[in-house]
């Protein structure tokens, strides 16, 4: 049985791509594709390897080119749900891998080709080898538990050879722990279709067989296409007489958060993601630029045009690692700015803010139990948002979010209700439309730091250290060095006669006489 149906690389001559194409119980094959034998030398200077395993396109391109153009040798093994597929990446981005020394390699495989197992499936590993990295993404499945239950059983044959970070790419609702033991049933039903693969992980996460550190990444609705692409353009439409940038460069600002808040999940369901920042950070994790969490995180995209740094992902992570330390894992929000006037910024999110969110669709089209009422000031900095729900034929204050303004920022967190009446304690599962305050609340630091309320943190550059040069020990002295002796001055000729400098005639001149007649 063929293992790749058809494999077209539309790949100009900057790239070099390896494809292998095992046809039933044949010895494999390797095609390369090449015409430079200089790109061969470029993959042995490879700083480091990874792996990707992903459908075409989306967020599995993004961290295979990412990577390859910051001189990592990339296997990059494609999973489609068609016969036939292409592959084809722009001119420039090929040029960017060659100048990074950097290399890209290609090969693929069908659903129905891993469905068969035996030698199909082996040839995953054998291909994939050993690596420094993993990275696999279920972008691009749209939903398909079959096509998701292949790549998961790709996953596991190529991670066998991974030696460092393992790096799971997941949307804010994919493979959740409470739907994987609900989904068992379901796993042994696509067991069963696989007929000679083995018993298919439950999860992605569960899939990696390698000896490094297992990283899960999450997002929330993912927007834009690969920069790689041929299809990619940063103006919307093409060219017009008035341009629009696209969302890619305009929401290039990147947040970062622990991925469960008190049973909640966050707001990363309903939050946007650029697969442009979701790709790259995982790219980051895989080549050990960045150092794993031990505990999920979620990426969601801002508005800010500024370009993403390795230094501003450090300090992301940094503040995400201090809120677990400190406990303070459990606030729904925070934001770090720079507030000069504390109460304007509070007048502003209680009376402008607050009102045009709850008069949104996504909160007025709560019917059932509570639902975010009013927004109101109680205290220095402070506001509150009340969520009522109708208890015995009357309204009842069930819980609060309380979002304290500071100098350093913007700080919310989930409150009690009316202790009167029975909800005195913080509730530990999320509240109804918690997740779209938050969500909306993010954009509001965005839009305060535009309408002049607060500064951005400016960001801490590392300090160059000069070294001086030491003397070399010599009695020669270069001729710049040296110390000419002064010349003498001397009283410089005047250049003004005595007539110029105002003297008078001894003897008056003779002008003529005058003529009488």
């Amino acid at each position: 049985m063929t293992y790749s149906r058809s494999i077209l690389l539309a790949l100009l001559w900057t790239a070099v791509v390896r494809a292998f194409v095992p046809l039933g119980r044949m010895s494999h094959s390797t095609v390369t594709y090449s015409t430079k034998s200089s790109m061969k030398t470029a993959t042995m200077a490879a700083a480091n390897s990874i792996v990707v395993i992903s459908p075409p396109g989306g967020v599995g391109e993004v961290a295979a080119v990412k990577a390859a153009c910051r001189g990592s040798a990339v296997r990059w093994f494609i999973i489609t749900n068609t016969q036939g597929y292409s592959v084809s990446l722009a001119p420039q981005t090929l040029e960017d891998i060659s100048a990074s020394n950097g290399a890209l390699d290609v090969a693929g495989a069908t659903v129905e080709d891993l469905k068969s197992g035996g030698e199909e499936l082996a040839a995953v590993s054998k291909w994939c080898g050993t690596a420094d990295g993993i990275i696999c993404t279920y972008d691009g499945t749209s939903g398909n538990l079959d096509f998701q239950a292949a790549l998961r059983l790709a996953t596991q044959q190529a991670s066998g050879g991974i030696q460092g970070t393992q790096v799971a790419v997941l949307a804010a609702e994919e493979d959740l722990e409470g739907e994987v033991n609900d989904n068992e049933g379901v796993d042994r039903f696509l067991s069963g279709l696989f007929r000679n693969s083995p018993p298919i992980p439950s999860s992605l996460p569960k899939s990696f067989s390698g000896k490094g550190s297992v990283c899960v990444v999450r997002h929330g609705q993912l927007f834009g296409l690969p920069e790689s692409s041929p299809d990619f353009s940063p103006l919307v439409g093409g060219p017009r007489r008035d341009p629009e940038i696209t969302e890619e460069y305009t929401m290039r600002s990147v947040r970062v958060d622990p991925y469960v808040f008190l049973g909640n999940i966050m707001a990363s369901s309903s939050s946007r993601t650029c697969r442009h920042c979701v790709g790259e950070a995982a790219a980051f994790f895989a080549t050990g630029k960045l150092t794993p969490l031990s505990q999920a995180i979620t990426i969601s995209s801002q508005a800010g045009i500024e370009d993403r740094s390795l230094e501003q992902w450090k300090e992301e992570l940094d503040r995400v690692k201090e809120l677990v330390a400190s406990g303070k894992a459990s606030t729904l929000f925070n934001q770090e700015m720079v507030v000069e006037d504390i109460e304007r910024l509070a007048d502003w999110l209680a009376a402008k803010w607050a009102p045009a969110v709850l008069r949104t669709y996504d909160i007025a089209a709560i019917r059932i139990g509570a639902r975010p009422v009013y927004a109101s000031r109680a205290g220095d900095g402070l506001v509150e948002i009340s969520w009522q729900e109708l208890v015995n034929f009357d309204s009842v204050i069930v819980g609060k979010m309380l979002i304290k303004v500071s100098s350093d920022g913007i700080v919310a967190t989930r409150g009690a209700g009316d202790s009167t009446k029975g909800f005195g304690d913080v509730d530990s599962k999320p509240l109804p439309g918690e997740a779209v305050l938050v969500r909306r609340l993010a954009e509001a630091a965005s839009q305060a730091v535009e309408k002049g309320l607060a500064k951005k943190v400016k960001t801490k550059k590392p300090v160059k250290v000069t070294v001086d040069t030491p003397k070399p020990a010599t009695t020669l002295q270069a001729a710049g060095s040296i110390e000419m002796e002064p010349q003498p001055v001397t009283q410089e000729a005047s250049k003004t006669g005595p007539r110029q400098a105002g003297a008078r005639r001894s003897t008056p001149r003779s002008r003529g006489t005058r003529k009488t007649s």
